[in-house]
């Protein structure tokens, strides 16, 4: 039996075509420069680092000026590595494919500390901006915000995904805190965070691995 094939309409595939070279421009717009390879590992990722970077960014300019730490969370991340070089649009949809927001959240110190003591119990990873801690038998150690100690009895404003303040990663505490929720995607949060560093003149450089260390 000889399979029939069907006739082609050309009048279809060239307006098919017209939206596929406006979707592939767009996807393939340049938004900044990456000095060296982002790649998601633990317990210190720069990947996840440069994540939390943009959702700060987007969250003190767009949700809340309070804003003073962000987190993604290390399932979150959707692949494992951006090469140095330009940084494009379709990569960002790449990394965070989902249509989650931005939520700031009025958090006490303690209760950081506990959430912080549940990334350590899983080796760290995801990405952190505004801190920085160290693992020592799976706690966290060392934490400092903003260059100071935690501070258990005061008050921080954190940014992170309508997932994790949700209880999506098993974590339930932030639920009932007061909180900002936002209508701006952590998608977006990344492109504005990019094209704000090249409008500056500047480059997207990963700091050392210094965030949370063992």
């Amino acid at each position: 039996m000889v399979a029939r094939t069907q006739p082609v309409d050309s009048s279809y595939l060239a307006m098919l075509k017209g939206y596929s070279d406006s979707v592939n421009k767009t996807m393939n717009e340049f938004l900044v420069e990456n000095e060296a390879d982002l790649v998601k590992e633990t317990p210190n990722s720069s990947l996840g680092n440069f994540l939390a970077d943009a959702y700060l960014w987007g969250a003190k300019t767009n949700v809340d000026p309070r804003a003073e730490i962000a987190f993604m969370n290390h399932g979150g991340v959707r692949i494992n590595r951006l090469l140095h070089g330009g940084i494009t649009r379709r990569q960002v949809y790449e990394v965070m494919p989902f249509d989650n927001i931005l939520i700031v959240v009025e958090v006490k110190g303690a209760i950081l500390r506990t959430y912080l003591d549940r990334i350590a119990q899983e080796g760290g990873g995801g990405g952190v901006a505004g801190l920085s801690m160290r693992i020592q038998d799976n706690k966290a150690v060392d934490i400092l915000i903003n260059g100071q100690p935690i501070d258990l009895d005061r008050t921080y404003y954190m940014v992170n995904s309508d997932y994790q303040v949700d209880g999506g990663g098993g974590f339930n505490a932030f639920r009932k805190l007061p909180q900002n929720r936002s209508t701006y995607l952590q998608r977006d949060a990344i492109i504005d965070y990019c094209k704000s560093l090249h409008l500056e003149g500047k480059k997207y450089t990963a700091q050392p691995k210094t965030r949370i260390r063992k």
